[in-house]
């Protein structure tokens, strides 16, 4: 069943769009990456660099653009920030525009979608912390049907 049914837009749309969601989504899965096996919210504080504290500016924390402007490094205390953010919001983005290719605008794109996103962020906390949070396994569950 097509998620939007009123709207005629060209299928590149809906492909350039999933790839915008994606990256907004990877830089939030950044956040439960680093947060959730440390058992931090991944609401409060606002993003920060993990060096040296500082908030992060509104315009400093534009998936990929930011990383790129900023020279990979903390505007604050110049430290270097990792390659696996922006690495995680290209695959997130990556992910989404594919399954939009593969199944077009629909309820089974956006449900693949959380998977994936449940997915991304449950590789890199392995590889990292050989650690599946149960805060996400579980939900997970749900979505892989």
């Amino acid at each position: 069943m097509p998620l939007v049914t009123d709207l005629n837009l060209p299928f590149t749309l809906y492909v350039i769009a999933a790839f915008l969601f994606g990256l907004v989504i990877g830089s939030f899965l950044n956040v439960v990456i680093h947060r959730v096996p440390r058992g931090e919210s991944v609401v409060f504080p606002g993003s920060h660099c993990t060096a040296c504290g500082a908030g992060l500016r509104a315009y400093d924390n534009v998936p990929v653009l930011s990383f790129v402007l900023l020279r990979g490094r903390c505007r604050n205390c110049r430290k270097r920030i990792s390659w696996r953010y922006p690495l995680v919001e290209l695959l997130a983005a990556c992910i989404f525009a594919t399954i939009i290719l593969k199944t077009g605008p629909t309820w089974e794109a956006l449900l693949e979608m959380a998977f994936a996103a449940a997915m991304i962020a449950l590789v890199f906390i392995d590889a990292i912390h050989h650690l599946l949070p149960n805060v996400i396994t579980y939900p997970a569950i749900v979505f892989a049907t």
